[in-house]
């Protein structure tokens, strides 16, 4: 086996260093197996996956060292080859990893390299996110395949702010850890309007549809966990062959505070104000034509009059690394 770690080279200092002296602190074996690339430019974490996969098939393992968009380029690019993905979480939000790895390996993520020999590949699940524009044009620019939680409205506001605070201090490892929670607070106090017409097809087959519905947010949900750790669907699975959708009504600014921790922790399910689906594909549409939703997958931005979502069972082999 051949392993490839793909470097986000924008990962904090510390944590490149701390990656590279334990590779270099691997077995003979295994350190001439290995190779350490790193990204110069924007999706060359994609590339350099799509590169390896067709140069060593199955024979190869392929780490995404970074957070959630490095995971994102490179389950993209893993989709549907024989190559199994890794993922040694070094980034800021590192969220889909908090669904991967039991906390103990989560927390001390350089201990995935003593278990290189022995990880259990799995298949899992992502989905598609389309967008359209207001005449029902394609738009492959924001079309992409996701592996952890796409969203819109609210929360990919949030996100946007927590990005350009991140930019802003890129040293910081305490702005990089509380930049989305500061960043909720900031965009709640400046309040938001949305409408939406959707319909979602449950596992069931049953469709539901609603009209003309304001929201807050919505959160399409393969695993559990996004922006530095909220919640939106702590039940979840990445391997079911379904979606947890929540749809939060449109709140006022102080009953939205009131609301935010609960959601962070996954304590709002059950709560007055918020709908949940197990559904396996759906469409969402603006209803205001000046204006496309603005949503993210697995931390990327993406926008689109209409979007469109849809489950894609066991796309993609995945390496698990136990205690």
């Amino acid at each position: 086996m051949q392993y490839i770690f793909i470097v986000n080279s924008n990962i904090h200092k510390r944590r490149k260093k701390a990656l590279e002296k334990a590779i270099s602190s691997l077995p003979a074996d295994l350190r001439h197996r290995s190779k350490v690339l790193y990204t110069d430019h924007p999706n060359h974490a994609e590339e350099l996956a799509i590169t390896y996969s067709e140069t060593y098939g199955s024979e190869c393992l392929i780490f995404a060292c970074g957070g959630d968009g490095t995971v994102h380029e490179i389950a993209n690019a893993l989709a549907f080859r024989s190559s199994p993905m890794a993922v040694i979480p070094l980034g800021t939000g590192n969220d889909f990893a908090r669904t991967l790895y039991p906390k103990e390996i989560y927390k001390k993520p350089l201990s995935i390299l003593d278990r290189l020999e022995t990880p259990m590949i799995h298949s899992i699940d992502l989905f598609r996110i389309d967008s359209y524009d207001y005449m029902g044009n394609h738009l492959p620019a924001w079309s992409r395949y996701s592996l952890n939680v796409a969203s819109m409205g609210l929360d990919t506001l949030v996100q946007a702010k927590a990005k350009r605070t991140v930019a802003k201090h890129p040293k910081s490892l305490f702005i990089r850890r509380h930049a989305y929670s500061m960043a909720a607070i900031s965009c709640l106090l400046n309040g938001w309007r949305f409408t939406m017409d959707y319909s979602i097809e449950l596992e069931t087959g049953e469709m539901i549809e609603k009209k003309n519905v304001p929201y807050s947010l919505v959160s399409i949900c393969n695993a559990r966990y996004y922006g530095s750790g909220f919640c939106p669907a702590p039940g979840a699975e990445i391997d079911d062959g379904v979606l947890n959708v929540c749809i939060v009504e449109d709140m006022s600014r102080g009953k939205a505070l009131s609301q935010l921790m609960k959601y962070k922790k996954g304590k709002h399910v059950g709560q007055k104000g918020f709908s949940f689906y197990k559904s396996t594909s759906g469409i969402f549409t603006s209803l205001n034509s000046n204006m496309q939703m603005q949503g993210n997958y697995d931390g990327e931005d993406f926008f689109g009059h209409r979007v469109r979502y849809e489950v894609i069972p066991s796309a993609i082999q995945m390496a698990f690394f136990t205690e």
